[in-house]
């Protein structure tokens, strides 16, 4: 399988970059991303409910790599602030939780906010891909293969979409502004069963799912803007106001979205 070329990104905040995943991956993972460092510094990094399967190293003036290694970034369910060196870089893709168990052979519950190095046998994935990583030029580069290794995995599963699929799916699609009830409702079960399937899948409750999904992508439209206006950003985002994101991001974050944006945008001086 020729390996993808990325269009965008879709979205950027200091060194990290996120892009659409190729379409033979789309319907198992969210996103392919990159963050690399110029300098060291930090970064607050938002709940996250996803695992992402990450190739980091540390590249050196010439282009050399140093400690290459391959990642699993559990998911999320507080924010954590990410501490990075000069040089450092991170190539990801980031897995829907409800493909874990199909694709990467691992349980979202066993890795909640943890972050563990593995090796490629662990999740169903060639021993030489680490090695081949490693002599790639760029994090873009890195991020290809890795979403072609992933891909063909993919297309070797011979799996329907897993039973919670098209309820996380919804909420997706509509950035979180969407009812579990509706939800349910559309895939005509109760909320019993519903929560039940998503739960067991996906280590969150299809409700905190929402939440943490309606703030991502809340925050993610503040980040393109120096001084957003709050009440616009949460009328987008389906809040019922400002006070109801004030509310949910102090609940989900631990921070006012003023708070959160100013220390989210504090490594935007880095440029990657």
């Amino acid at each position: 399988m020729p390996h993808p070329r990325f269009v965008g990104p879709r979205h950027e905040i200091g060194g990290y970059r996120e892009f659409v995943p190729p379409p033979e991956l789309a319907v198992a993972a969210e996103s392919v991303w990159i963050h690399r460092s110029a300098e060291p510094g930090m970064h607050l990094v938002l709940p996250d409910p996803a695992l992402n399967l990450a190739f980091r190293c540390r590249r050196l003036a010439g282009g050399e790599v140093e400690n290459p290694r391959l990642t699993l970034i559990g998911p999320k369910t507080r924010p954590y602030l990410f501490h990075f060196a000069a040089g450092d870089e991170i190539a990801a893709v980031k897995v829907k939780l409800e493909w874990a168990r199909a694709l990467l052979r691992l349980v979202p519950a066993d890795h909640l906010d943890r972050e563990d190095e593995l090796a490629p046998a662990d999740v169903g994935l060639p021993a030489w891909l680490p090695y081949r990583l490693a002599g790639l030029p760029t994090a873009e580069a890195v991020a290809a293969v890795l979403a072609s290794a992933l891909a063909n995995a993919l297309a070797a599963t011979h799996r329907a979409p897993p039973a919670p699929a098209l309820a996380l799916d919804l909420v997706r699609q509509a950035t979180g502004r969407v009812s579990v009830e509706a939800v349910a409702d559309r895939m005509r079960v109760s909320l019993r069963q519903l929560h039940r399937a998503v739960r067991g899948e996906a280590a969150f409750s299809l409700k905190t799912y929402a939440r943490i999904t309606r703030l991502n992508a809340a925050m993610a439209a503040a980040d393109r803007a120096a001084r957003p206006g709050w009440a616009s950003v949460a009328a987008e985002s389906g809040f019922c106001d400002q006070s109801h994101l004030v509310r949910e991001c102090r609940a989900l974050a631990g921070l006012t979205p003023g708070r959160l944006h100013r220390e989210r945008r504090a490594e935007t001086s880095n440029p990657g």
